[in-house]
């Protein structure tokens, strides 16, 4: 998108899931700009928000890791961060809504600021929409350039779909409601061809709003960062480097993909074809392993010690963990790593030898996650995550 643009192009959520319509700027100054609200300067965000304390500091943490985790996904195309980018959270709806906010919308990017409605409490469905209508605010503030509308919105829903862990996020997630559905439009006839969604301009996705131009945008960009272990994903960033720098998106895309459309959509349908309900087992394993480590090693900082895993399970489920006040988490991210933990199965226990600084995920695939802690003065130092693979 052109931040340089008159028509701005605001998306909605409706759901989990979003849909666009066109906001035209015209010059004129936001409703909100002259409404009081306490100003938070963060790493990477200027905050704007009616939150305090404990809420005030879960959205800083994770905006922080959104825009590190936009960069880092995207250097081999992206610039750098200039300047902080505005973010507007409000507690009540009807707040959002005067400043203007969308009507019937949870968020919105609009061309200026960010903008999201916390709630008592902000859901995953909420930091979904986030995580999406930020990254077009990364787009027009650090990418630039005239990128496809499948690509802009297939990578906002990507990084929607990233699942924060406390220190990061953990990204390439292929929710089984979402594949069950992307499979049903594709065996239905009900998505459009490659070529043409390719061809898509803006004002017709907005004019054609669709559950399942989303879900096949998003199927499209998943498919070129992680199909065949990586293999399109060099072509892909030069691709998008070579629009954000001014090149037409048809030449970009045939120099790095060559002029037909048909063997890459040939290709993407054989994928998603292979694709099951435990695609991402090893994802959500991932993420599950590190949230749990996170709280462990805080609990550990505070002599918590555990025989077992199952020991350190129930006081999690209990809501008995300890953790010094500058090691803060918030127990949302806990409820979200014990709801990640029963969409696969695995083993757990505790490793690391007597010391068990260690826990150790066993999805029993010949892949194993091992979260480690490491402490100094009785602070948490560090969390780390590594994957162990059979015969490696």
């Amino acid at each position: 998108m052109n931040p340089k643009s008159t028509i701005r192009d605001c998306r909605a959520a409706r759901s989990r899931f979003l849909f666009a319509a066109i906001c035209v700027a015209g010059g004129a100054s936001v409703a909100y700009a002259q409404t009081p609200m306490r100003q938070y300067s963060s790493k990477y965000y200027e905050i704007y928000t009616d939150l305090e304390g404990d809420a005030l500091r879960d959205a800083d943490a994770r905006i922080t890791a959104m825009a590190e985790t936009y960069y880092k996904r995207t250097r081999g195309f992206s610039g750098t961060i200039r300047s902080k980018m505005p973010f507007y959270l409000f507690r009540h709806a009807a707040d959002y809504y005067k400043r203007g906010g969308m009507q019937g919308s949870a968020g919105m990017y609009n061309g200026q600021a960010l903008m999201a409605i916390a709630g008592k409490e902000v859901t995953p469905a909420t930091w979904h929409v986030i995580q999406h209508e930020g990254f077009h605010q990364f787009v027009d503030r650090v990418i630039g350039g005239e990128i496809p509308v499948w690509v802009n919105e297939g990578l906002a829903e990507y990084f929607g779909e990233a699942i924060f862990t406390g220190d990061r996020y953990v990204t390439g997630v292929i929710p089984p409601d979402r594949l069950e559905r992307l499979r049903a439009w594709i065996g239905s006839g009900n998505v459009i061809s490659v070529s043409d969604m390719m061809r898509m301009p803006h004002h017709r996705w907005n004019e054609q709003l669709s559950i399942v131009n989303y879900d096949q945008a998003w199927s499209m960009v998943h498919f070129l960062a992680h199909a065949e272990n990586g293999k399109y994903q060099k072509a892909f960033e030069s691709f998008i480097s070579a629009v954000g720098k001014g090149q037409d998106w048809q030449t970009a895309w045939k120099r790095n993909f060559g002029a037909d459309t048909r063997a890459f959509e040939r290709k993407w349908r054989e994928y998603w074809a292979a694709q099951n309900s435990q695609s991402s087992a090893d994802v959500y394993a991932e993420a599950a392993c590190e949230i749990l480590t996170q709280f462990y090693a805080r609990a550990f900082a505070q002599r918590q010690y555990y025989p077992t895993f199952e020991a350190f399970l129930a006081d999690a489920k209990a809501g008995a963990l300890k953790a010094d006040s500058k090691d803060w988490l918030p127990d949302t991210l806990l409820r979200e790593a014990l709801a990640y933990m029963e969409r696969f199965a695995a083993t757990w226990s505790l490793g690391g030898g007597t010391s068990k600084n260690q826990i150790v995920c066993d999805p029993g695939d010949g892949t194993k996650f091992i979260g480690t802690i490491r402490l100094k003065s009785g602070r948490v130092r560090s969390v780390s995550v590594r994957e162990v693979r059979a015969g490696r």
